[in-house]
């Protein structure tokens, strides 16, 4: 617990990048509230699926949890810091996993912010309109899970960072997995009549446990993939992380 306190403290440290990953969760989730709002009639905005889909509006600041998991730590091998952290920490597994830690923590906090803002800009704009926001057991049960997609996205982004290392070329490879590998990959599987396991892929599989897509995809099918997507990541990384020179 040491060691991810003091992963988060030096997080902390980089305010001025910190402060810019927090307004672009406050503006991703809250134009995309707002436009839930608006675009919802009166009878839609009074269901329990319209409540649904406004926190599920909070799932894509996700790319901001996947990005705050890299830098955290690939930030250490673009500056040089992760030499006197080795000294402190001499085994090395136990860093990658406090590393893990401290980006699951994160993850938490960018879905907690994500969800907040969703509700501080619809709850006024109903009281305004004279209507109810249905908060209610599917309401929260979906923020559950858009909690715990973005808690995986920043630790397999963590996980990442440890396979990589290098900064940019782990975000430049995440992005362009996600944007464009992935769904090639997916469209290929999909030719072959694999469409089952096109789904389970990491993104696609984190889609469906925060947005609850059409794929068919069950949650807990969903998470399970996603744990071992996880578990292989951060293996690889501590494999990576052991046999790096630092000095």
């Amino acid at each position: 617990m040491r060691l991810v306190r003091a992963e988060l403290l030096k997080l902390l440290t980089i305010r001025r990048s910190l402060i810019g990953y927090l307004l672009a969760v406050v503006a991703i989730c809250g134009l995309g509230a707002a436009a839930s709002v608006a675009d919802a009639s009166s009878e839609e905005r009074g269901t329990a699926a319209f409540a649904e889909d406004l926190v599920g509006v909070s799932g894509f600041a996700a790319i901001v949890a996947l990005l705050l998991g890299l830098v955290i730590v690939t930030s250490e091998w673009r500056h040089g810091t992760i030499t006197p952290t080795m000294l402190a920490t001499p085994r090395r597994e136990r860093s990658v996993l406090a590393k893990l830690g401290a980006a699951m923590v994160i993850g938490a906090a960018v879905a907690a912010l994500a969800i907040a803002t969703a509700l501080v800009v619809a709850l006024p704009w109903f009281a305004i309109l004279g209507e109810s926001l249905e908060l209610g057991s599917a309401f929260w049960a979906r923020a559950g899970r858009v909690l715990l997609a973005m808690v995986l996205w920043s630790a397999l982004g963590a996980a990442v960072g440890a396979v990589v290392h290098a900064q940019v070329g782990a975000i430049v490879g995440a992005f362009l997995w996600i944007l464009v590998a992935e769904p090639l990959v997916g469209a290929v599987l999909g030719r072959l009549e694999l469409e089952t396991v096109a789904d389970h892929l990491p993104s696609a599989a984190l889609n469906a446990l925060a947005f609850d897509t059409d794929s068919g995809v069950s949650v807990g099918a969903a998470l399970g993939a996603a744990l071992v997507y996880l578990a292989v990541a951060t293996g690889l990384g501590i494999l990576r992380t052991q046999r790096r020179d630092v000095t």
